[in-house]
């Protein structure tokens, strides 16, 4: 998977259609989210969510990317 960006903001877009972002909000503090097609599947919303690296939270949305995969597949 080949994520663009630079060191604040980085996002990938799947051929399978998921959309996933990781961003910089505050120091040591980065949101993530992970859509489909459009369709918001996952966002980082409680503080505990949050990721304290651009790496942690990328790892994040790829993990709910995979979660969401799985539970399509049963």
């Amino acid at each position: 998977m080949k994520w663009k960006g630079n060191k604040k903001f980085k996002e990938v877009i799947t051929e399978d259609g998921y959309h996933l972002k990781a961003e910089y909000i505050q120091e040591s503090k980065y949101w993530w989210i992970v859509y489909k097609n459009g369709k918001v599947l996952y966002r980082a919303v409680a503080e505990s969510e949050f990721a304290s690296s651009l790496q942690t939270a990328q790892a994040r949305a790829q993990q709910r990317m995979i979660k969401h995969l799985k539970s399509m597949m049963s």
